[in-house]
C-alpha cells in the first residue's frame, strides 16, 4: 500500500514538475511543430471526419520529410567541404616539389594517402619523362583514345581488361576508379586514381575537384618537361 502511495506521489510530482516547466517556458510546445500538433488535435467524433486533423497529419508528414532532406543536405555539404580540404591540401603538397622526380614521389606517396586511394597514375602517350618512376609513366600511342573513347572523364567501376595497362600489377585488386583525360602539349595523357573500395568512386559523383587536381598536375609536369 505504501508503495502504491509513493508511486502516486511520484507521478503527481512529475506532472507538477512538467507543468511548472511549461509555465516557465510557454514557447516550448509552440516551437515543436509535431508536439504542438499532437497537443492541439481535437478528439474525433464517431461518424465525423476531422478535416483539420487530417490536414495537420499531412503537414506533419511533409515537415518530417523536409527535416530529413535538410539533414541530408547538411551531411552532403560537410562531406564536400571535407573533400575540398583534402584536394586543397594535396595541391599544396604538389606545389612544394622542385623537380619532376620529386613530383613523382609525392604523387605515389602523399597524394594517394591524402585522397584515400590505393593507386595514382599519370600516363603520357609516347613520352616517358623519367627513366625510373612510380607514378608518372609513358604509354603507347592511341592508349588514351582506346580507354576514354570520346569521354573527358570516367568515374565508376574499374574495367578489368584495362586495369593492368593503367595501374600495373596493382590493377587486379582495384575495384573503382576516376580518370581524367589530359593534354601534355601535344601528348595525350591520363590522370587516374583507383581504389580497392568499390564504393569510393561511383557514377554520378561530382568531378570538379578531381578535374582541378588533374589540371594542376598536368601543368606541373608540362613545366618540367619543357625544362628538360
Amino acid at each position: 500500500m505504501s508503495t502504491t502511495t509513493d508511486e502516486t506521489r511520484s507521478g503527481q510530482l512529475d506532472i507538477e514538475m512538467i507543468r511548472e516547466f511549461l509555465m516557465r517556458n510557454p514557447d516550448f510546445v509552440r516551437e515543436d511543430a509535431e508536439l504542438f500538433a499532437r497537443v492541439t488535435e481535437s478528439p474525433s467524433t464517431e461518424g465525423v471526419i476531422d478535416i483539420g486533423n487530417a490536414a495537420r497529419e499531412k503537414l506533419m508528414g511533409e515537415l518530417r520529410q523536409y527535416k530529413a532532406m535538410n539533414e541530408s543536405i547538411v551531411e552532403t555539404a560537410r562531406a564536400n567541404l571535407a573533400i575540398q580540404s583534402q584536394i586543397h591540401a594535396a595541391v599544396l603538397g604538389l606545389l612544394e616539389v622542385d623537380s619532376l622526380a620529386g613530383l613523382d614521389r609525392k604523387i605515389s606517396s602523399r597524394l594517394t594517402g591524402a585522397l584515400g586511394v590505393d593507386v595514382c597514375r599519370v600516363l603520357i602517350e609516347g613520352h616517358a619523362p623519367l627513366k625510373s618512376a612510380e607514378s608518372i609513366l609513358g604509354a603507347s600511342e592511341g592508349m588514351v583514345s582506346s580507354v576514354m573513347d570520346e569521354r573527358v572523364e570516367i568515374v565508376g567501376p574499374v574495367d578489368a581488361e584495362r586495369a593492368h595497362e593503367i595501374y600495373g600489377q596493382q590493377g587486379a585488386r582495384m575495384r573503382s576508379q576516376a580518370i581524367v583525360r589530359l593534354d601534355f602539349h601535344g601528348h595525350d595523357g591520363l590522370f587516374a586514381l583507383a581504389a580497392r573500395d568499390p564504393q569510393l568512386f561511383q557514377f554520378g559523383q561530382g568531378t570538379e575537384l578531381l578535374n582541378f587536381l588533374a589540371r594542376v598536375t598536368e601543368r606541373l609536369i608540362v613545366q618540367w618537361m619543357h625544362q628538360r
